[in-house]
């Protein structure tokens, strides 16, 4: 193939001049007149690109924001009915386009304090490019650096949110109780929302109680908050982490809710909530200001919870399972059920919200439960009770603290333990003291065994009345009843029936048990007085007494009898009566 040889410029207008170029000549003129065409229009382009990056850098600095604050402060202090602090507001090119707030606080309500209720370092808001450019705002992010919120209850109970929204409204004097959030809350503002993220880098959130005697403060360090999906019909994704103080706990959120609608209904709420090492599982909807919950949780170790419990021992709650809903006030368990000292825990209740002390009523049964690890869990006493115990008992109430529950709290239910030990008292060896009878042998000295006792229970104005109490024992066999107060105090009378065995021993080493006995077995009443730690023991010596004197009555009136009727001579009776005393005093 022949090559071409270049031409020059000056070749090519010669060439032109005197019409003689070739078909090859020509064409690569053309190219050449295209190159240097796309030359020009890539400079152009270039510069028009240099052009516009550079006015959109310098729009944050030729369009200053903040000139319109007085336009838009007014309806965000009118809406969120508290002052604002806005230091600067300009627009961002990077990372995103959108706008950026610097310096925001929302001040708190003067009845509660003259600093901020709520500020941050700084607001970031960034919308999407292409709808931009169309005309369009969409929202894709919402950061907030570093925010800082202090939640206070004063004296009465009364938050100081409590008027966030509400212009015109002063400050209640009592607590509102209602369990789900009114429709005008924090919810419906998120439903209407239409943004890709929202999160929180960092912050703090203080809970301080004045309300209490002592005022406590909470503070939730290290917020981290992320939410995806945040728009009308979507169902948002959420993960919130932060670590409570002073518990030094760290707690941990994340699942999803929704679909958002404009009215706070919520058909699907699914989370996993970490506390420190306890892991729940929570599920339910809600429907305005009513809410189904479920709550279930593998193993929770006392020893993990943030809160102190009033226990010995950590204890073991395995298989937690909780069904609740709330209408309106009305919060309602429908089942509690958990597995515990071996043993299964069921429960019902209700509670109505919307007072300092709520009503409630409720029902618990009680399965199989090992007593002996239970109550040493409970208190470190000188005596407790080992066995298997079962019980219902239902009971209902206003308030939950103590004088509230010693004033208003009652109830009825039956207990029974099966098959199991009084540890650190022998009630037979309590009974042989009392006699003042020494020398018997008591095969555990500090135990009493029994196979059953069983009693129904009664409680009104802080005491719990025992009825028909028995107690079944290869020793023994005891009825009766008494109290046993919130004070732990004790007031128990028991009749005590001694098996003939016993009965016996007793008999042997004391001439007065010995008379006493009626059909070779001896019956006596034993108190029980004192407290829960310490208990005391007695016996009736005085009933005692009196069963030998009706002994001594009826031998003598059998012995009057005798004579009367000539059955009895007079030596016999005096043999009769020198055998009597003799039983009496052994001589």
């Amino acid at each position: 193939m022949a090559q071409v040889t270049p031409l020059s410029p000056a070749s090519v207008n010669e060439r032109k001049g005197s019409c003689s170029l070739t078909h090859k000549e020509s064409i690569y003129i053309l190219t050449l007149h295209l190159e240097a065409i796309e030359m020009k229009i890539a400079i152009g382009l270039f510069i028009l690109l240099i052009l516009l990056v550079g006015g959109a850098l310098s729009l944050p600095f030729l369009i200053d924001l903040n000139k319109y604050q007085d336009q838009y402060k007014p309806h965000i202090e009118e809406a969120l009915n508290r002052k604002v602090q806005l230091q600067d507001i300009r627009l961002t090119v990077w990372p995103r386009i959108g706008t950026r707030v610097a310096g925001f606080a929302v001040l708190d309500d003067p009845a509660f304090s003259s600093d901020p209720f709520a500020s941050l370092t700084s607001l970031d808001v960034g919308v999407k490019l292409m709808p931009l450019l169309s005309g369009q705002v969409e929202v894709e992010e919402i950061t907030l650096h570093n925010p800082i919120i202090t939640v206070i209850k004063n004296k009465n109970g009364v938050l100081n949110a409590s008027t966030i929204g509400r212009k015109g409204v002063p400050v209640p004097e009592k607590p509102s109780r209602a369990p789900i959030p009114s429709t005008e809350g924090p919810l419906k503002i998120l439903a209407l929302l239409a943004v890709d993220r929202v999160s929180i880098d960092g912050g703090k959130l203080t809970y301080r109680d004045l309300s209490t005697a002592t005022p406590t403060e909470y503070v939730l360090q290290d917020l981290e908050l992320l939410l995806r999906e945040v728009r009308l019909g979507q169902t948002p994704n959420l993960h919130f982490s932060t670590l409570v103080q002073p518990f030094n706990l760290p707690v941990k959120l994340d699942g999803s809710f929704g679909p958002l609608k404009e009215a706070i209904d919520i058909d699907a709420i699914n989370f996993q909530l970490g506390v420190g090492k306890t892991d729940f599982t929570i599920t339910g909807n809600a429907a305005g200001n009513d809410a189904t919950m479920n709550i279930s949780s593998p193993v929770i170790n006392t020893a993990n919870l943030p809160v102190a419990l009033p226990l010995k021992k950590p204890v073991e709650i395995k298989d937690l399972k909780i069904t609740a809903e709330t209408k309106g006030q009305e919060a309602k368990l429908n089942s509690l059920s958990f597995h515990l000292f071996d043993g299964e825990v069921k429960g019902q209740g209700k509670l109505i919200a919307g007072s300092d002390t709520p009503p409630f009523k409720g029902v618990v049964t009680l399965q199989g439960l090992q007593l002996g690890p239970a109550l040493k869990a409970v208190a470190e006493t000188p005596v407790s009770i080992s066995g298997t115990a079962g019980a219902d008992l239902s009971v209902l109430g206003k308030g939950f603290s103590m004088p509230d529950l010693t004033k208003a709290l009652e109830g009825a239910g039956h207990l029974a333990v099966k098959d199991g030990k009084i540890e650190g008292v022998n009630i037979l060896q309590e009974v042989a003291s009392a006699l003042k009878v020494a020398g018997i042998s008591i095969d555990d000295a500090k135990a009493t065994a029994f196979s059953t006792i069983e009693t129904d229970l009664a409680i009104k104005q802080g005491v719990i009345n025992v009825q028909r109490l028995l107690m079944d024992s290869h020793d023994f066999q005891a009825t009766g009843g008494g109290t046993i107060g919130f004070d732990q105090k004790l007031n128990l009378i028991v009749n005590l029936n001694l098996s003939q065995e016993v009965s016996q021993k007793l008999g042997a080493a004391s001439p007065v048990v010995k008379v006493a006995m009626k059909d070779g077995r001896l019956s006596l009443p034993l108190t029980i007085t004192g407290t829960a730690q310490a208990p005391s023991y007695g016996v009736d010596v005085k009933g005692l007494t009196g069963k030998v004197q009706e002994q001594v009555k009826k031998k003598v009136e059998e012995a009057v009898g005798g004579l009367l009727k000539g059955t009895t001579k007079p030596e016999d009776l005096k043999k009769e009566g020198q055998e009597l005393l003799k039983g009496l005093f052994g001589r």
